[in-house]
């Protein structure tokens, strides 16, 4: 899988080159981050991609079950991930953002730790 290298919400670049992700790890990585990230109704190519933090998520009692199996569906649709190994939810109510650890299983057989913060 080969995707460009992101870094801070913006493309990679140096000495005016796109860099591209350094291995199929990183680009699978950058991917699922992507998809935990992304707001249902956010695109405008597909209204109906990503997950309704606004609406079922932040400012309400966080439902974890509900909440994990939206994720996992989501993470595993990326190309490359087997399976969700492990999967845990942090949930900062104040500040209406969710921290996010998982291991994923790639289809490679590596394991792969994933931690993302995500807020509204």
């Amino acid at each position: 899988m080969m995707d460009f290298s992101l870094r801070n919400h913006d493309l990679d670049i140096s000495n005016g080159d796109l860099l591209l992700c350094p291995t199929d790890s990183d680009a699978i990585a950058q991917a699922i981050g992507i998809r935990l990230k992304t707001f249902s109704g956010e695109w405008f190519l597909d209204e109906n991609r990503g997950l309704p933090y606004l609406s079922h998520i932040f400012g309400k009692k966080l439902n974890e079950r509900y909440v994990r199996t939206l994720m996992t569906q989501e993470i595993k649709g990326v190309s490359g991930v087997l399976d969700v190994q492990s999967f845990q939810l942090a949930p900062h109510q104040s500040e209406r953002s969710l921290t996010i650890s998982l291991n994923v299983i790639l289809t490679d057989q590596k394991n792969l730790a994933i931690n993302q913060i995500v807020g509204a």
